[in-house]
């Protein structure tokens, strides 16, 4: 089933986990064919690439085919906000989601993130068009996923005033989101507990831990690492321990610094950081490196160099202080590169202790990190196990699969929300465009359903026939009575043959007659004496099948409908599918 699919994010970026997410689940989505959006804001890694002016004039969003993400963006009008801080806000966003629905012809709305305004408005937009559909208004069908990349709120690295603002909005905003999505997208089984517990389904919680990004690394893996190490002067003999993510505080590069410093007489480890910098934290890790002559600072690096480091490196570490989950770390588990990790947050589910790394005590547990590193150099026979170990784990986790398996679930909802789990899944799996089901009538083994677009007549229990037509080529509704006069002719035919088969078996064989006789004699047997006279036997008892058959021909005698159309038989419908009968006369009369 063809599906419209926008994507919400909040900027893009060609660093940032969330940012990358989405924009990869949009380009994989439209490699299965589902026309696929990124809705976004005019900032990329928080730099506005979109004056603001050129969306005040028009219909408040840009649409363009993004020549650097390599994907279709529509940008909207937005602005950084005040509060919360580091979030960027879409302004007017219902009104221009509106515009932007009705000329995508979008019927999936996922979102990305917690903290801002899209979740919010697109929860209120998708309630607001179920209300309409639900009082006749018939709009399309919306269905919403939330992909909130949950981080709990920490005093560790928030303030008490954000602290208890990210928590109020949790409680209060995602508590409504969660309650209005049709699926959440968790990154790990214990973000799905914790939605569980702020008020999420079971079955709403689909797993989707990010994923590794399959096609950059096909594209570059025959890329020399040595060439990469040549290029920033280090020794291509050394085991090389590398940081990958932004220099910022939450993720704590310092912490590594503080391992390569306790390992810097070491002269076979090597250190390398890799990620965007541009704060103040970052100034002072640069500060720091200067005077370790075992680490190097490569700065952000595009996605060749990613894979080159990737396949440079002994090990990952990471002593994040908050982590929803850890992309970086899958991608280097694609190639058998063990992870030492604080564990805190989904890490501890990406990387299992002494299975596909190892875990520390914390963020600040320096000796723990300093000699899980030791003994891997040292414990050769563990280290390749754990090699195999995260290379197993991390190619289940695709990207490209985990979206195949995301779109299955689409399509499901997309049918739930539509109505079309009343139509049979042979019927719906041949639908190239959704359509949405406005009322439906179920009697015994046969229905009626109609969608936007067309009426499908099921028959049968077990044959379960299925007539499509469109409106347009229903010509004419006849009503009619329905006569199973085959049922009567039959029981009067066996009827007349008992009457004349006594003078009859002369011309009859034998063997048929002397069959007939013992039927008669087996019937005689059972009955009572009063009936067992010549009378009866003669008269009556050949009457029966007639009388039989004309209860039933009465009972099945009955008022209907035949719907006539081009090119096929009238299709007749029973009194009782009056009210559908009204429904699809208001439809046609609606064209």
């Amino acid at each position: 089933m063809k599906k419209n699919i926008g994507i919400i994010m909040y900027q893009t970026s060609t660093s940032k986990g969330q940012e990358l997410v989405a924009q990869r689940m949009v380009r994989e989505l439209n490699k299965l064919g589902q026309r696929t959006y990124l809705i976004t804001s005019i900032f990329h890694d928080g730099q506005e690439v979109a004056p603001a002016e050129n969306l005040k004039k028009g219909a408040g969003y840009i649409y363009t085919e993004d020549s650097v993400l390599k994907i279709p963006v529509i940008r909207v009008d937005s602005a950084i906000a005040k509060w919360p801080p580091r979030r960027i806000v879409f302004r007017d966003f219902i009104h221009t989601l509106e515009t932007i629905v009705d000329h995508f012809g979008l019927n999936v709305l996922i979102t990305h993130s917690t903290l801002w305004n899209g979740p919010e408005e697109v929860a209120k937009f998708v309630m607001w068009r179920r209300g309409m559909r639900n009082m006749g208004g018939y709009k399309d069908p919306i269905v919403f996923c939330q992909m909130s990349h949950l981080q709990e709120a920490s005093s560790q690295r928030y303030s008490l005033t954000e602290l208890t603002f990210r928590t109020a909005w949790n409680k209060f905003s995602l508590s409504k989101i969660i309650e209005t999505a049709n699926l959440i997208l968790v990154v790990t089984p214990y973000e799905g507990e914790s939605q569980i517990r702020m008020g999420a389904k079971p079955e709403q919680c689909f797993l989707f831990p990010g994923g590794v990004d399959d096609e950059v690394f096909l594209s570059f893996a025959t890329e020399d690492s040595v060439e990469f190490l040549k290029r920033h002067s280090i020794n291509t003999s050394s085991r090389i321990i590398s940081y990958l993510g932004s220099i910022e505080e939450r993720k704590n590069p310092m912490a590594v610094l503080k391992v390569a410093e306790k390992l810097k007489d070491r002269k076979e480890i090597h250190f390398i950081l890799a990620g965007r910098g541009g704060t103040s934290y970052a100034t002072e890790i640069k500060k720091m490196i200067k005077g370790l002559p075992n680490v190097t600072y490569v700065g952000e690096i595009n996605e060749k160099e990613k894979v080159q480091l990737i396949k440079a490196s002994y090990l990952n570490i990471i002593m994040s202080r908050l982590e929803a989950l850890g992309i970086a770390q899958l991608e280097f588990m694609y190639f058998g590169v063990p992870v030492i990790t604080s564990a805190t947050g989904g890490q501890s589910w990406v990387v299992q202790h002494d299975v596909e790394g190892c875990h520390v005590n914390g963020p600040d547990d320096i000796d723990g990190a300093a000699n899980a590193i030791i003994r891997l150099l040292q414990d050769g026979k563990k280290y390749n196990q754990m090699s195999i170990n995260a290379k197993g784990k991390a190619s289940k986790l695709l990207i490209s699969r985990l979206v195949r398996e995301l779109d299955t679930a689409i399509e499901k909802e997309t049918m739930k929300e539509s109505g079309l789990t009343a139509i049979t899944k042979e019927v719906h799996a041949t639908l190239a465009k959704p359509e949405y089901v406005l009322k439906s009538w179920i009697f015994g083994t046969s229905g009626v359903v109609t969608t936007n677009k067309r009426v499908f007549i099921k028959e049968g229990l077990i044959s379960r026939k299925v007539t499509e037509l469109r409106y347009a080529n229903i010509k004419a509704i006849e009503h009619a009575r329905r006569y199973p006069w085959r049922t009567l002719i039959t029981g009067l035919l066996i009827s007349a043959f008992f009457l004349v088969a006594h003078s009859l078996s002369s011309l009859l064989s034998p063997a048929f007659v002397a069959n007939v006789e013992n039927l008669i004699k087996n019937i005689v047997d059972f009955l009572p004496a009063f009936l067992s006279s010549n009378i009866f036997l003669q008269i009556i008892l050949p009457l029966i099948p007639f009388v039989i058959s004309l209860v039933l021909f009465l009972i099945g005698m009955r008022s209907g409908f035949k719907l006539y159309c081009e090119g096929i038989k009238p299709i007749y419908l029973p009194r009782r599918f009056r009210e559908a009968i009204g429904f699809i006369r208001e439809q046609i009369d609606n064209l």
